[in-house]
């Protein structure tokens, strides 16, 4: 294979904290004659029409692949109508970037979940005001993405002291689950690279942000067959699916995460998951 190049794309605040992986990815792309380059977001100005070249403050050549990390599903739809391979592609990115549509497609696939709804936050304040028997529930954003954007409603309080924390659409759920307990299941190329159990004592969420713990877990065949409920209809290039436990320890989808975090996954186990993803791409873009 001749030399390629590609670009993998992140806001700048997202940089620093991604740093460590953001090595790792260079240093497996480099050593199979890959010249990864890190681009801010910000900086990106992309030429819609046909006429010029497709990065308009980029004298360099146009990347051979881009890994879009930068939660900006339109970025990897306009790459890809520019001819340019893109990670994850345009359909996985935007179905992994808004829970609502997320939901909606596994749900269409038979995926096991909380039973999930879109709202918009007007008729959830007139629907909570008029209705006195309404257990707690959850509310998210459903771009959000690390655990931000998601509240624990008490309806006796209304939904008005939520302010601005969140937008005026919604996912809506009820409580459910094991709290502050999930499972996040790494996919390359379709194929399980490995799961981390993420648990916490003092939050709903088990967000390694938010202070919870993890550890390395081995799936048993079940949860693998649970898994290939999605493979078998969506392919993945690298994704993060993330899963509550209910009281029956039986697994219920809650997100797929696109620019999915792997901090968790090193720290427990020896996993390369950089160098697995960049053999992944080299096999993608050879020929």
């Amino acid at each position: 294979m001749s030399h390629k190049t590609g670009w993998v794309v992140y806001r700048k605040n997202d940089i620093p904290r991604n740093q460590k992986f953001i090595d790792m990815l260079e240093e497996a792309c480099s050593n199979r004659d890959i010249a990864l380059k890190v681009i801010p977001y910000e900086e990106i100005q992309f030429h819609l029409s046909k006429d010029q070249k497709v990065f308009a403050n980029y004298e360099c050549q146009a990347p051979d692949f881009v890994i879009n990390r930068s939660v900006s599903p339109w970025l990897n739809e306009v790459t890809e109508l520019a001819g340019i391979r893109c990670f994850n592609s345009a359909y996985v990115a935007r179905v992994a970037n808004d829970k609502r549509l997320a939901h909606a497609v596994f749900a269409n696939i038979g995926m096991p979940m909380l039973p999930s709804k879109a709202v918009h936050r007007e008729s959830l304040a007139k629907e909570v005001s008029g209705e006195a028997n309404l257990k707690p529930f959850i509310l998210k954003d459903p771009i959000g993405r690390g655990g931000t954007g998601v509240e624990l409603i008490d309806p006796v309080k209304g939904i008005d002291h939520i302010g601005g924390a969140l937008p005026a659409d919604l996912l809506h759920q009820p409580v459910g689950g094991v709290k502050g307990k999930d499972l996040r299941i790494y996919i390359i190329n379709n194929k399980i690279a490995g799961a981390v159990l993420r648990e916490s004592a003092t939050d709903f969420r088990a967000n390694i942000s938010y202070g919870g713990n993890s550890s390395f877990y081995e799936l048993d065949n079940k949860e693998k067959e649970l898994i290939k409920l999605v493979t078998n209809s969506i392919h993945l290039d690298f994704v993060g699916l993330d899963f509550l436990i209910d009281e029956q320890g039986e697994l219920l989808f809650n997100e797929m995460e696109d620019a999915v975090g792997c901090r968790s996954l090193y720290m427990n186990s020896s996993i390369n998951i950089a160098d697995l993803f960049a053999n992944y791409i080299y096999n993608e873009i050879a020929y």
